[in-house]
This record gives C-alpha cells, sequence and structure tokens, in this order.
C-alpha cells in the first residue's frame, strides 16, 4: 500500500506528485492496474488524461470504479484493517511514538500500520471487493 505523509493539502496536483514519484520509486511497473475512486484529486486538472498518459508512458492500466459503488473499492478494506490495526495498538507504544512525533501520532502510527501490509493482504482485498476472482 503506497502512503505518505505531508504537510500540503491533497489535491490533484499533489496526487499527480505521489503517483509520479511512486512510479519513479519502483512501487508501481509496468503492468501493474491503479484502481482509482471518481474523487476529484484522481480526476481534476491534468488528471484527466491520467489515464493515457499512465498506458502511454509507463504501461499501467488506470481503472476508475464505478461512481457511489464503495463496495467495489478496495481501499474500504484497506480503511476497515487501519482502523481494526489502530484499535490494537499497545498503549505502551503509542505513549513513545507519541514522545517523537507530538500531534501527529495517528499519522505515523497509520503510515506505520499501513507500510506493513502485505501483498498477500492486498490480494485478499481485491477478492472481497470483487474485482478479482476467488482462488
Amino acid at each position: 500500500v503506497w502512503c505518505s505523509l505531508h504537510e500540503c493539502i491533497n489535491d490533484a496536483d499533489q496526487f499527480h506528485l505521489e503517483l509520479e514519484y511512486a512510479i519513479h520509486s519502483g512501487f508501481f511497473r509496468g503492468g501493474d492496474v491503479l484502481v482509482l475512486d471518481n474523487a476529484a484529486v484522481h480526476t481534476g486538472k491534468e488528471n484527466s488524461v491520467l489515464q493515457d498518459y499512465l498506458w502511454e508512458k509507463y504501461t499501467i492500466f488506470l481503472l476508475f470504479l464505478p461512481a457511489r459503488a464503495p463496495e467495489w473499492n478496495p481501499m474500504e478494506q484497506v480503511w476497515k484493517s487501519l482502523v481494526q490495526r489502530l484499535r490494537e495498538l499497545p498503549v505502551n507504544k503509542c505513549r513513545e511514538v507519541a514522545k517523537e512525533t507530538g500531534p501527529h501520532l495517528s499519522a505515523y502510527a497509520a503510515i506505520e500500520i499501513l507500510s506493513g501490509i502485505t501483498y498477500d493482504e492486498v490480494k485478499q482485498f481485491y477478492r472481497g471487493s470483487g474485482l478479482v476472482p476467488q482462488d
């Protein structure tokens, strides 16, 4: 799961920058499928041509989910998992991290949890959304 922590607003420009960074860091590779909802950050400004751009330049296939179909969005399963794991964090660990991060504790905890989600878990999230057939 790709995630980042920054001080700026999440808008179409920031999304495009993060996507380019994810590609150049090797997180996305040719042949990958990127699934997005129709949020304005994904479709606004120059992102309106994102589908063609990703395919032509990187052979990354972009799949936009239908509007009002959260049950098809594998990210809903990621958020569910994140909330569950945040609830399970030991209080002592939270206190230790809070000393280092101050008011950003929840953001840093979320980054740590999201970074620990495995490839097999992501596949299960996609299966649960119906985008990938069950084995």
